[in-house]
């Protein structure tokens, strides 16, 4: 069900001898010292140690050789988690969804004009362009698949699932297109030293000073899938965007978010199954006919009866035991064995090294208190407000900049590009998380905006709205207000009179 060991390291050419039965042998990985069992399954494909050996503070290896021999690996590792693992998947599918959200992430231009203030007109007109753009997928995508709201979604699954994304601007043509790069396209093996000091290292060409000029994209077989890593096409730094989080000083790559927790996974993986065919096996009634006669009765040719000899069973089954057969039972009652307290555990575990609350990983508040419910809710916006602010500045703004620029090519030709870093300001609106207690945050927030310490400005914005438009509403909704109360006076000045001259007419 696991299928990581598929990139196995080859073992050294030599003459080694042959392993006795039950005996655990050992070999050694070409260019290493280290040494792993082989009779142990490995998850990766890659030796136990192959991490562990580059962090005893002996050999001081930079993080970039790690990733260059354990990225692949370490990568499709992930993804089958991701695919199979519902813990993984649950975490990959909160990850997305809150980093991005349903609707994704708001983009509101915000223009300033020459007096220093946001032009409305300005950014009413932008932004009508842009959602335009952004909103149709044959626009926005080079493929015609996936428009704005959902290119967001999967640029996070995947950063989630690979450790990192590609997204490349293709510039030429009319309108601008963007497309997401699949990480494996871009090969951790390709490494070379080119002139005036110019390397590529981890597949991204970079100067002497470790500035990117480059990403080199492997061309992928239309029938096969394969990817061609000899053959590969060289993309200027200007056209692609790198989103990952970096963990050390001059990272090139990112690491898989479940990177800490890939063994604790799959030996959960096992327990469940384990648990599972035990339940199986305890659950399932078989009958059988046993023969105590220990003599073989003759054919009349004088062979020997043949008789079925059982090796599996099925639930319901009767069969015959041969003379001389017994069936001895095992029940296996450890796999069972507190296992409420191996499960917490375990998802204890994954979620410290996934970096979630366990609540958010299991989607249960069953067991919880509201005060631990309210503490897991806070953490869990912290750290995912974190990553949207990453997906803001390296994703969303680069192609906002960009759709600005062909914008005013093309639309807004008077506009001058000496002008362009007030044009192209704009304010990006995260997603708005469901409050656990809605009162009392309202509340809060009223007591800031007394204390002069917030505007209703911010406040607006942390609801995930825009605040011109939210007063617009306002304004719009008050004159509305103020027609209908003027009517009904009017309305009622005017029965006040008629009953008045009613009267006098019967008076007269």
């Amino acid at each position: 069900m696991w299928p990581f060991n598929k990139r196995q390291i080859e073992p050294v050419p030599v003459n080694l001898p042959v392993p006795q039965k039950n005996t655990n042998h050992v070999r050694k990985h070409q260019d290493s010292n280290t040494e792993f069992q082989t009779n142990t399954r490995s998850l990766t494909g890659l030796p136990n140690k192959v991490l562990g050996k580059f962090g005893n503070g002996v050999q001081n290896v930079n993080i970039n050789a790690i990733l260059r021999q354990s990225l692949p690996a370490l990568r499709d590792a992930s993804r089958s988690l991701v695919l199979q693992n519902p813990y993984a998947r649950q975490y990959v599918n909160l990850s997305a969804g809150t980093v991005a959200g349903a609707d994704g992430i708001t983009v509101r231009p915000s223009p300033v004009g020459l007096d220093g203030q946001t032009d409305p007109v300005l950014a009413d007109q932008l932004e009508k362009l842009f959602y335009e753009w952004a909103s149709d997928a044959k626009r926005f995508s080079a493929d015609g698949a996936i428009s704005f709201d959902t290119f967001q979604a999967l640029v996070e699954r995947s950063r989630a699932t690979d450790g990192e994304c590609f997204i490349r601007l293709h510039s030429g043509g009319d309108e601008l297109h963007v497309s997401i790069i699949d990480a494996s396209r871009v090969p951790s093996s390709k490494n070379e030293l080119l002139k005036n000091g110019v390397y590529i290292s981890n597949g991204i060409e970079r100067d002497k000073n470790g500035r990117v000029l480059a990403y080199h994209v492997a061309d992928v077989h239309p029938l096969n899938y394969s990817i061609q890593t000899n053959s590969t096409q060289r993309v200027p730094a200007g056209e692609v965007l790198h989103y990952f989080i970096p963990e050390f000083p001059g990272q090139e790559r990112g690491f898989p978010d479940c990177i800490a927790v890939i063994k604790t996974l799959d030996d959960f993986n096992s327990y469940n199954e384990a648990t599972v065919l035990q339940k199986k096996i305890a659950s399932s009634a078989m009958g059988f006919i046993t023969n105590s006669d220990n003599t073989h009765e003759e054919l009349l040719d004088g062979e020997n009866p043949e008789r079925e000899f059982v090796e599996y069973f099925e639930p319901g089954s009767i069969k015959e035991l041969a003379p001389g057969q017994q069936i001895q039972t095992l029940n296996p009652t450890a796999g069972t064995d507190k296992i409420t307290e191996f499960y917490d555990a375990c998802l204890t575990t994954i979620s410290t090294g996934l970096g979630i609350p366990k609540q958010s990983l299991i989607s249960d508040t069953s067991s919880a208190s509201y005060s631990a419910s309210k503490l897991a809710d806070r953490m869990s916006r912290e750290g995912f407000k974190t990553r949207s602010n990453l997906l803001i500045s390296k994703v969303l703004k680069p192609i906002y900049r960009e759709f600005i620029k062909r914008i005013m090519v093309s639309e807004f030709k008077s506009l001058s590009f000496t002008n362009f870093e007030n044009i192209a300001n704009c304010t990006f609106i995260t997603v708005k998380q469901i409050s656990l207690d809605p009162v009392k945050d309202a509340q809060y927030e009223q007591v800031l905006l007394d204390m002069g310490v917030k505007s209703k400005s911010q406040i607006i914005r942390d609801l995930g709205m825009e605040p011109q438009h939210v007063f617009e509403e306002l304004k719009r909704e008050a004159e509305i207000n103020k027609t209908e109360d003027t009517n009904e006076q009017g309305s009622s000045n005017n029965e006040i009179q008629q009953k008045t001259e009613k009267g006098d007419d019967v008076n007269e």
